[in-house]
């Protein structure tokens, strides 16, 4: 996000960027804060955590989907996939995350998460 851009604006213009459509945002699914223990986060970085907003990006129909131009040494492809080969091809806080903003978006809701889990009862032990 640049300076005094919205989570909306960024977003918009990192999809017009890395993908070349012109997409308007106007809806939230989930905010997630994401921990500093996160995998794939250098502990030697001092790495706070962080927050990731999800917005709804509408039903795309088949001339929005052929106008994507994906943005060269930063988007290697894009895939439609059904959301419950989501956990095999995401890390797993992403995949909790996608799923939960699927939810959300099915229920006309709107989600808090913490690491991928919705905010309420503490999320499961992990193996």
């Amino acid at each position: 996000m640049d300076t005094k851009e919205t989570p909306t604006w960024a977003t918009a213009r990192e999809v017009l960027e890395e993908l070349g459509v012109h997409l308007p945002i106007s809806r939230a699914l989930a905010v997630d804060w994401v921990p500093s223990t996160a995998p794939g986060f250098d502990p030697a970085a001092c790495f706070p955590g962080e927050i990731i907003y999800v917005f709804d990006g509408g039903t795309w129909d088949s001339e929005q989907i052929a106008a994507i131009r994906p943005r060269q040494g930063e988007i290697e492809g894009v895939d439609f996939v059904d959301p419950a080969d989501l956990p095999a091809l995401m890390a797993p806080g992403n995949a909790r995350r996608a799923l939960a903003a699927l939810h959300a978006r099915d229920t006309d809701g709107a989600v808090v998460l913490e690491d991928g889990y919705p905010i309420g009862p503490p999320p499961p032990a992990s193996c």
